[in-house]
């Protein structure tokens, strides 16, 4: 027998043997009884995870915005070193008034160092908002001459890249984020011109 004949009769005995114990017939897809089983699963665990998933939310949020706020004032300080520029980074508490800049932040140069907006001083980085369930609570720092904390809400980086003065004394404080559980997360604001997230 030529090796083609061979050939063909093992594909057809292999044919017949697999029609005769009904192969294709029992594995081609799901029955009926196993989907069902197989959505009722998904379902069963999706109902579930969405809880632990909502739980989540406010806290990734949360931290996600302390970040946002330390790389955006890192950047901050790298532009009044390589600008020679003081860079005030002033804070909306969720509180302020008017409404429509509260709970927000924006980065600005200062070129006379009077700690105000002026018309004309370049926004390094324009009014970022916080994220959906979190609210900057508050942000105080030291302005007042004495180094005691007030309801002062900016701060900023001198020309060497450490804490902007206002006078003799280091504008330097804390920002306070919370979240829809009510857990805080503190960035502080040191001296150096290094900030540092922490819990409370």
């Amino acid at each position: 027998m030529s090796h083609q004949g061979s050939t063909k009769s093992t594909r057809g005995c292999i044919m017949r043997t697999v029609l005769r114990r009904g192969y294709l017939c029992r594995n081609l897809g799901l029955t009926t009884i196993e989907l069902v089983v197989t959505v009722g699963i998904v379902v069963a665990l999706a109902a579930v995870s969405l809880p632990i998933f909502h739980n989540l939310s406010p806290s990734y949020n949360a931290k996600q915005a302390a970040r946002t706020i330390v790389s955006q004032m890192q950047l901050a300080r790298i532009h009044a070193i390589r600008n020679r520029i003081t860079t005030v980074v002033v804070f909306y508490p969720k509180s302020f008034v008017p409404a429509d800049l509260a709970n927000s932040f924006l980065i600005y140069e200062d070129n006379n160092n009077d700690w105000i907006q002026d018309p004309g001083e370049t926004v390094i980085f324009s009014r970022t908002q916080m994220p959906a369930k979190v609210s900057l609570v508050s942000a105080t720092f030291t302005s007042n001459g004495s180094g005691e904390p007030t309801h002062t809400t900016s701060c900023g980086f001198d020309s060497q890249g450490v804490a902007a003065r206002n006078g003799a004394v280091y504008v330097i404080g804390d920002v306070k984020l919370q979240n829809d559980n009510d857990q805080e997360r503190t960035i502080t604001f040191h001296a150096s011109g290094k900030t540092k997230i922490s819990l409370p």
